[in-house]
């Protein structure tokens, strides 16, 4: 049980720094950076500009994701793909899409596609209008508790939801001793396009 606790909290941005999805933890551990993709051939671009476009929608996708050629590399086995989301006048809508495919540019089935929202199914989704002041106002009204610190609030990719929404944590109690962190708090999931509540759970460290 104690496990399964802490492995929900490895998730929480404010206790850890490091990133926390499966696809960053390969790429650290797995696959040196050895090659950056400077110079790709086009045609392998284009493959797989059209496999995001194909998920996030056209017009989302010439507005506002672009390829970040220096944090993407070929490790002389597979590509790893890295594009940068920036929605111009909300600057708080910014993430990170993140992708392998082989030497021909076919997407891998076998690892995580981390990032693309499905906006081509359905626009409004990706509207992203709510702001930060906003999220911290709608906690409030949804209940959730002050805490000892301020708020953790990020725009943060959920694969769950598949698309990027407000994390907000409260922080209820914590402490720093010999046996290392302790607290708990809560977590509130909010839609990042309509501040609807999507979930409320508790963390906890012992």
């Amino acid at each position: 049980m104690r496990n399964i606790i802490l492995l929900s909290v490895l998730g929480l941005s404010f206790i850890l720094s490091a990133c926390s999805c499966p696809v960053c933890e390969i790429t650290e551990n797995r696959y040196p950076k050895t090659f950056k993709l400077m110079g790709v051939p086009e045609n392998m671009k284009e493959r797989v500009d059209s496999y995001i476009a194909a998920r996030s929608g056209e017009d989302f996708f010439l507005k506002n994701v672009k390829l970040n050629e220096t944090a993407s590399y070929f490790d002389s086995v597979k590509y790893y793909w890295v594009y940068d989301i920036a929605i111009e006048g909300k600057e708080w809508a910014s993430g990170k899409i993140e992708l392998f495919t082989d030497s021909l540019g076919n997407v891998d089935p076998l690892m995580e596609v981390s990032g693309i929202p499905e906006c081509a199914s359905n626009p409004n989704s990706c509207d992203y209008t709510i702001t930060p002041t906003k999220a911290k106002e709608l906690a409030q009204k949804e209940g959730l508790k002050a805490g000892v610190k301020e708020w953790s609030v990020k725009f943060i990719w959920n694969p769950k939801y598949k698309n990027y929404v407000w994390q907000i944590i409260s922080t209820l109690e914590e402490s720093q001793g010999s046996h290392g962190f302790r607290g708990s708090g809560q977590e509130l999931i909010l839609d990042a396009s309509t501040g609807v509540k999507l979930e409320m759970n508790e963390w906890k460290v012992r």
